[in-house]
């Protein structure tokens, strides 16, 4: 898989299904296992990459470029040995399974590239323990918490036909983008207590509240 932004995109990228379009709302057929590893599976896998990196996405799942099987790609935060500073690595999930997910749950603002211009205060699991295939088709298994917990369970919500407004606990807490980038002047407790001063690309703690 490529980590690097320097590949060249193509011109030739599928194009964005978004929301509306009643085929995002279908559950995705699993990958065939003789597939995963494949030449041809792999190239799909680069293309969407390239399609995340072209519409400036954090992770993109199959179904959001009109392929309806059960793979996606996810950003993780990673400790390379010997490095003092963590980075994102780009991870494909193939047939995931979330195993179990923890009692604590999170909140955090949520965009989508199929939602374009919308952006929702979603609350989900703080961590999950979860299992798949990877690009070579090696079952894997690995246990996420925190922001990387919750990349992954917004892109496998995708693989059953949700999208993040159909989890917002109030349907106040779907906001457009450019209200998002002027919250300053909300008060305080809008949409919700601590929607307002809660760092975007960051889980805030359950206050309880719903």
């Amino acid at each position: 898989m490529p980590e690097s932004d320097d590949t060249e995109i193509r011109t030739d990228l599928p194009a964005l299904v978004t929301l509306g379009d009643p085929r995002l709302a279908r559950p995705c057929e699993p990958v065939p296992v003789a597939d995963i590893g494949t030449e041809a599976f792999f190239e799909r896998l680069e293309t969407l990459a390239e399609a995340m990196r072209h519409y400036l996405g954090i992770g993109i799942a199959a179904p959001q470029v009109g392929w309806w099987e059960r793979f996606f790609l996810t950003t993780v935060t990673v400790h390379p040995p010997g490095e003092d500073e963590p980075r994102l690595q780009l991870q494909p999930w193939i047939n995931p399974e979330i195993r179990s997910f923890s009692d604590e749950l999170n909140w955090a603002w949520e965009g989508c590239l199929s939602v374009p211009g919308l952006r929702g205060w979603v609350r989900r699991p703080a961590a999950i323990a979860v299992q798949g295939y990877n690009q070579h088709g090696e079952r894997v298994s690995r246990e996420f918490a925190g922001w990387d917990a919750r990349v992954f369970q917004h892109e496998y919500d995708h693989l059953d036909g949700w999208l993040f407004p159909y989890r917002l606990s109030d349907p106040r807490h779907l906001v457009t983008l450019e209200e998002l980038e002027n919250r300053e002047d909300w008060p305080e407790d809008w949409p919700a207590p601590g929607a307002r001063d809660a760092p975007i690309g960051e889980v805030v703690p359950d206050g309880g509240e719903s």
